[in-house]
């Protein structure tokens, strides 16, 4: 039997010392032999990728003829699945930034029931194109298959806004928040007992703490991470490691100080995770948030500058965030909120203008969009933006969230000369909330002389 650990270490060996197509055999051999080989179809990628970069691919032209050809290969092997395999996994040596032919390879792996390697090869296809739904749809669905819920959730929440009508993805929405449920259910139980307990069953016990529920106690705490601390002395390249420490410091015990470092070793260990990097940061948030409760109980002076810095600490790290993950139309609403926090309103339009394609930012952006037009004195602009927030959507809007919109677009037109429209929008509120914020004073005012 082929020792495939000492032929991944020959292909790091020939990555090390720029032996592309050496290190391309070693591993193509590998995921040959063993198709669930993640880190070894990742190594693949990434030694085919650098050849390419440093010799300067196979140009345009000879691209498109060896996409026509492999094309019509892939067509004639469509009932050979292992010919399938061969000519795609070949053929992605030479073009490994093919989002389609690799999407061809992760749905051949799948049909063969290799799950591990249909989420390798399709969470590549993605990564080359954000916008491969069916890519997302393989990818989804190995991670659920694989038990990796919370992962396969991050992912679709990131591309659901390229296609929000696709039914395969809404369904691949109920599927994830039922398996959720069911995990929740799960530690409910266990929580009851505590995590000794729940270790008697070993199985069960693994399956929990990949969900991480099994910490209920300090010294449960400190028995998983002492595991963890064993685990990590033996693996020490291993970034889930540390990260799993930090996740248990950050969402049992709260200790954001202790999380951060641990979130920082991780990060170090796999600098090309973001997602790593957004979590120190998130840390040191929590931290600032903690001063600044503080110091506001006390009355310190320094509250405002306090409160200052940490807006400048969260544009700071949403930019980056942004610069990571650009179609991640979360991170631009967030990152257009702290814009027009500190006044930046051109820089906040442009984030809110893109986060509208987020359907589940939609609404909120055009309520933004409109405070940060009226801050320009751009009122009919503004007036627009509210209007589509009131609109959006078709279903009924909760009190508040309509009320607010009607208060905005009062002020707006009040701003902008219109002052019968002003006290129309006003009256509405009144005839809702009488006591809502100041409108009844503004109402009196308006009507009296026209100013507020």
């Amino acid at each position: 039997m082929t020792d495939t650990n000492a032929l991944f270490k020959r292909g790091e060996e020939a990555f090390q010392k720029r032996n592309y197509d050496y290190a391309r055999d070693l591993f193509l051999n590998i995921v040959t032999l063993e198709p669930d080989n993640e880190k070894a179809r990742k190594s693949l990628y990434a030694t085919c990728l650098q050849k390419n970069k440093e010799t300067g691919g196979s140009g345009r032209i000879k691209g498109a003829i060896m996409q026509g050809k492999v094309s019509m290969e892939l067509g004639a092997a469509k009932n050979n699945p292992a010919k399938k395999l061969d000519i795609a996994q070949k053929y992605l040596c030479d073009d490994p930034m093919n989002s389609k032919v690799r999407t061809v390879l992760a749905e051949t792996l799948k049909g063969l029931n290799h799950w591990a390697g249909c989420a390798a090869e399709s969470e590549l296809a993605v990564a080359s194109d954000p916008k491969n739904i069916p890519a997302v749809k393989l990818l989804v669905e190995s991670m659920l298959h694989m038990d990796r819920v919370t992962d396969a959730q991050k992912i679709l929440d990131r591309v659901i806004v390229f296609a929000p009508e696709d039914r395969d993805l809404m369904k691949l929405q109920r599927d994830l928040a039922a398996k959720m449920t069911m995990s929740k259910g799960f530690e409910d139980a266990a929580g009851k007992e505590g995590f000794r307990s729940a270790m008697k069953d070993s199985d069960r016990a693994a399956e929990l703490e990949r969900a991480g529920h099994l910490v209920v106690t300090e010294a449960d705490l400190a028995a998983v991470v002492e595991r963890l601390q064993a685990e990590m002395d033996a693996n020490p390249t291993d970034a889930k490691i540390p990260k799993k420490i930090a996740d248990l410091y950050f969402e049992k015990k709260k200790d954001y100080s202790e999380a951060r470092e641990w979130y920082r070793r991780a990060s170090k260990l796999a600098p090309q995770d973001s997602a790593l990097r957004d979590r120190v940061d998130d840390c040191s948030i929590r931290l600032l948030d903690g001063e600044i409760e503080t110091v506001a109980a006390t009355g310190d002076p320094k509250l405002a500058d306090l409160k200052m810095n940490r807006l400048k600490f969260i544009i700071q790290s949403y930019e980056r965030r942004v610069q990571d993950r650009p179609t991640d139309m979360g991170l631009r609403f967030e990152l257009g909120k702290s814009y027009y926090l500190s006044g930046q309103n051109d820089k906040a339009i442009h984030e809110f203008q893109l986060a509208v394609k987020d359907p589940k930012k939609k609404r909120e952006s055009h309520i933004y969009l409109g405070m940060a037009f009226q801050r320009k004195r751009l009122f009919d602009m503004a007036d627009t933006q509210y209007a589509k927030a009131e609109e959006e959507g078709g279903g009924v809007l909760i009190q508040a969230t309509l009320l607010s919109i009607w208060y905005n677009r009062a002020l707006c037109n009040f701003e902008a000369g219109k002052k019968d429209a002003a006290i129309a929008l006003g009256k509405k509120i009144m005839e809702q909330d009488i006591s809502y914020r100041d409108i009844s004073a503004l109402v009196e005012k308006w009507s009296a002389n026209g100013t507020a």
